[in-house]
């Protein structure tokens, strides 16, 4: 029965950003993804909870719309990123330290909540990524905290190229329990509305 509404949710999650994507005219700049959220690491303490969440890149406007759910988490959540690299292992979460984080969720006054079942949605920009991230995709020394638009864009154009080959991951860190992170997930590129039809009809 869990793993019926977990492949539920995750389909109306593609549902709708399916109809973000009718809504869009269409527009070659957008770009939609999702990911169902599972457990990050095996434990110990072992992950629980369920979720989705996607992410729709207008690449005209530079512009990324956010949107994620989640329920049954261990504990609160003290941490939330998408976290991007490139040249990594495609679609495999890092043994170590995460990746850079590309969009701090749980920034100040982002209105994340903390509770183990939520919901959260926002607009981002390519002035709110992260300062380590930006660095990292232009190369550039840890003393730089300021950077050109050329800059910001060229970390943002590889973001979208990340989350869509399994090198960029969303997650969800928990208070005393999974601090490293909880629950995860890498993007997939969701379908035309066309063929989100035919995806409905085989789930």
């Amino acid at each position: 029965m869990r793993q019926i509404f977990r492949s539920s949710l995750f389909a109306m999650a593609l549902a709708t950003v399916g109809l973000l994507m009718g809504s869009s005219n269409c527009s070659a700049s957008i770009i939609q993804f999702a990911g169902e959220l599972k457990p990050q690491i095996a434990g110990p303490p072992v992950p629980t909870g369920t979720g989705y969440s996607m992410a729709v890149v207008d690449t005209v406007a530079r512009t990324l719309y956010f949107e994620t759910q989640w329920s049954g988490l261990n504990s609160t959540v003290s941490a939330t990123h998408i976290h991007a690299q490139g040249g990594v292992t495609p679609y495999t979460y890092p043994g170590g330290p995460n990746w850079a984080v590309a969009l701090n969720m749980l920034a100040s006054g982002s209105g994340f909540p903390t509770t183990a079942s939520g919901s959260f949605s926002k607009n981002y920009s390519i002035t709110d990524l992260g300062t380590t991230y930006v660095r990292q995709e232009n190369g550039l020394p840890n003393t730089v905290t300021s950077f050109t638009t050329a800059e910001r864009n060229l970390a943002f154009d590889n973001l979208v190229t990340y989350l869509g080959s399994g090198m960029a991951y969303f997650n969800i860190h928990t208070s005393g329990q999974n601090p490293g992170g909880s629950l995860a997930n890498f993007f997939q590129v969701v379908p035309e509305p066309n063929s989100m039809a035919i995806m409905a009809v085989v789930l």
